[in-house]
């Protein structure tokens, strides 16, 4: 008896060292903090950065990035405001959304950002979690902390 069963390998990578986001879009770490993407192929992902901010007024935003503008992409970025404001944007390009201003919950503790959806890429070449901040140097990606999973989720037919 013949089976078309699928085996998908969900992979797991810690951002290694702290990232200290800059005022324009940049990958947190495109070492260990992303993978290699094919051209065609359709992958699903999930992020979970942990982040420290100078002010509770200082703004942030975080991304997927890619090495080339995909042919399909729909993602959610999502993070705290305060301690019961949650936003939600629903993006279609890499590198969206904008920061805002005060879309930090906590000055002294940590905070956290998710980022979860699918991505095509149109080009071989390196996918992985994008941040900014409203201001320099005051948002820091925490190192150790800060999570990405993905997997592949498309096959090629069986013969």
């Amino acid at each position: 008896m013949a089976t078309n069963n699928k085996v998908i390998v969900e992979r797991t990578n810690v951002l290694a060292d702290d990232v200290t986001l800059g005022v324009s879009y940049a990958a947190l770490d495109s070492g260990d903090f992303g993978w290699y993407g094919q051209a065609g192929e359709t992958y699903e992902f999930s992020a979970r950065v942990v982040y420290s901010a100078a002010a509770a007024t200082d703004g942030a935003a975080f991304s997927v990035t890619a090495s080339a503008t995909p042919t399909a992409i729909a993602f959610v970025s999502e993070y705290n405001t305060d301690a019961t404001t949650v936003v939600r944007t629903a993006c279609v390009a890499v590198d969206t959304p904008d920061h805002g201003s005060a879309s930090v919950a906590l000055a002294t503790g940590l905070n956290q950002a998710f980022v979860y959806g699918v991505i095509t890429p149109s080009a071989d070449g390196f996918i992985g979690v994008s941040g900014i901040a409203e201001n320099a140097s005051s948002i820091i990606a925490k190192g150790g902390l800060s999570t990405l999973s993905w997997k592949r989720i498309d096959w090629p037919a069986e013969a």
